[in-house]
């Protein structure tokens, strides 16, 4: 059971990578990034709304709703520039590459959130050994998109 969520989060990478592929392909079949976004939405909210209601999960209170902070909202727009973005770019900058980038880019995220302490994460300092390991992959991410 140690390894379970390892596991999980590398099941969720490749889960990511396919899920690129398929919008990549939409976009193709549809002639259009935004409308490939909003099928791959729609498809998620059905697949979401299928998974509450099989769990017959309830729904959230009025006052739970209500102590939602703004911010808390926005994660399915920033989803959203994340979809497009990879739809347009997956087939100029190939999948490995484009990847690179991204994981370069959510890696020197986390670190400044986890340095700072941002949206409720708890603290964790930058060491010598969490910078080695950013710069190492920024490295990779070079190294992978050099002509």
């Amino acid at each position: 059971m140690k390894y379970l969520p390892f596991l999980v989060l590398v099941l969720a990478g490749s889960a990511l990578t396919t899920q690129s592929a398929v919008n990549s392909q939409l976009r193709g079949g549809l002639h259009s990034v935004m409308w490939a976004v909003l099928a791959s939405y729609l498809v998620g909210t059905l697949a979401a709304a299928l998974v509450l209601a099989s769990t017959q999960t309830p729904l959230p209170t009025l006052a739970a709703v209500q102590g939602v902070r703004w911010y808390q909202w926005t994660g399915g727009a920033l989803g959203m520039v994340y979809i497009a973005a990879i739809t347009f770019s997956l087939q100029r900058v190939g999948a490995a590459s484009l990847f690179a980038l991204v994981v370069t880019g959510q890696l020197l995220t986390a670190l400044l959130f986890d340095q700072l302490g941002l949206l409720g994460l708890a603290r964790s300092p930058l060491t010598l050994s969490r910078l080695a390991g950013a710069l190492l992959l920024v490295a990779g991410a070079y190294l992978l998109n050099r002509k």
